[in-house]
């Protein structure tokens, strides 16, 4: 069973309220990929060869490769758990994501030595960070959406009603084009929710 980070966090942001049995994959850095989503991509799919037939869950861009994953390796894969999944084109300004992050910092809500690897890893290639989220901002995964859906993987999308980002439309079109079970959450946190909330996150990827 095998957690995928969004984009920028290291495993360490989730895996202390992962349920038991749970691992959190740590993504290339932005420097190792140089902000290209295929070097993800083809990242996830060495460590599900490797590992074999499991479950999957992701938060935000994690979500978007599992759901690539999934679309490319689909006897790999035995079901998805996507929690305020990107994967289609999102209109959030770029600088408003920005703002609520620094938001965050001000309010404590990282930790303090997750933060501080998480700036670290963006310093160090900024460029490719940058690149990387626009990337992602303008993905549009229907493709790979009907692949899971006549491949017949279970799914469930997680969206929530404070979340700005991946806004409950958003969520919800990508579980019709999944044809997954949606779930809405009426918290607050916005796209970062789990961080006020591990109990009901550790619920959430285990259910």
């Amino acid at each position: 069973m095998l957690f995928l980070p969004g984009w920028g966090a290291p495993a360490e942001l989730y895996a202390p309220a992962l349920p038991a049995g749970w691992l959190a994959l740590e993504p290339p850095s932005f420097a190792a990929s140089g902000g290209s989503l295929a070097v993800y991509r083809d990242w996830l799919g060495r460590e599900l060869r490797r590992r074999g037939r499991s479950h999957l869950a992701g938060h935000s861009m994690g979500a978007a490769l599992a759901i690539c994953a999934a679309a490319d390796l689909p006897e790999l894969v035995e079901r998805l758990v996507l929690i305020a999944p990107a994967g289609l084109p999102l209109e959030k300004p770029f600088w408003k994501s920005l703002r609520d992050f620094a938001g965050q910092v001000r309010d404590r809500s990282y930790p303090r030595d997750v933060l501080a690897a998480a700036a670290l890893g963006l310093a160090r290639a900024p460029r490719a960070a940058i690149g990387l989220a626009r990337a992602v901002r303008a993905l549009d995964l229907r493709c790979e959406c009907a692949r899971i859906r006549a491949a017949g993987i279970p799914v469930r999308v997680v969206g929530c009603a404070t979340d700005t980002l991946v806004t409950s439309s958003r969520a919800r079109a990508l579980a019709d084009a999944l044809g997954a079970r949606y779930e809405e959450l009426g918290l607050g946190g916005g796209h970062m929710w789990m961080l006020g909330d591990r109990e009901r996150f550790a619920a959430v990827v285990g259910a």
